[in-house]
């Protein structure tokens, strides 16, 4: 150790030992601040160290809450378009046995009328149209015949009435005939016992029931304007 009162004030040498003596000191002074340093380094580390793993779990602890979250939703299957789906989507909802062609075309004419019927299915209704820009009731009719074959003048549904014969019992079923609603304002094509097409102002050109609105307001029905469709 170097201890200050050691020295004389006086000599020479006691001076010069006193300056090697206050570099002795400061040798100490400076190890442990050199010391304090390194401990203070080595706690910095320990801490940042302790820090990072905390971290680290806590992200991992997160990460995995993440997952176990989104793997546990039910599964979302793409829905499946099948034919009587589709069908569902631009037909009405009629049952399999109202969506299938009848099964009594044996006859070419009648199959080049439904051909010509249900190709224009969704078109708009349009008062006085006889084209695929919209069509009224008459002109609906007018224009699927015409197309398939039969050569009448287009007219008014009151006038068609008064023009054809009175359909039979059996022809009131049949595919072709003619069928006349609310006092002769409108008028649709016969499907089959249950069913009619015709231009619906609400609706365009479509397929519909008797059931309800419409079977209620049957006047009558005549005969198809061209003789051949039903002779079958």
């Amino acid at each position: 150790w170097c201890r200050m009162e050691d020295y004389h004030p006086y000599s020479l040498g006691s001076l010069l030992e006193l300056i090697a003596g206050a570099d002795c000191l400061g040798m100490i002074v400076m190890k442990k601040v050199l010391v304090g340093i390194f401990t203070v380094h080595v706690l910095c580390l320990v801490w940042l160290s302790v820090s990072v793993t905390g971290v680290a779990q806590d992200s991992s602890r997160f990460l995995q809450r993440t997952a176990n979250r989104y793997t546990s939703l039910p599964e979302i299957s793409e829905p499946v378009t099948g034919k009587k789906n589709f069908l569902s989507l631009v037909l009405p909802v009629l049952g399999d046995d109202l969506v299938s062609p009848p099964q009594f075309f044996i006859h070419e004419a009648s199959s080049l009328l439904y051909r010509e019927i249900t190709k224009r299915l969704g078109i708009r209704y349009r008062f006085y149209g006889t084209d695929d820009r919209g069509y009224d009731c008459s002109g609906f009719v007018w224009r699927v015949f015409q197309s398939s074959g039969s050569d009448f003048q287009r007219v008014a549904a009151r006038s068609l009435w008064a023009q054809l014969p009175e359909a039979t019992e059996d022809e009131k079923t049949q595919f072709g005939t003619l069928v006349f609603f609310n006092g002769l304002k409108h008028v649709g094509i016969v499907r089959d016992a249950k069913t009619f097409y015709h231009a619906s102002r609400s609706q365009g050109v479509t397929l519909s029931t008797y059931d309800g609105y419409w079977g209620e307001r049957i006047t009558g029905f005549r005969r198809a304007p061209s003789r051949f469709l039903l002779d079958q």
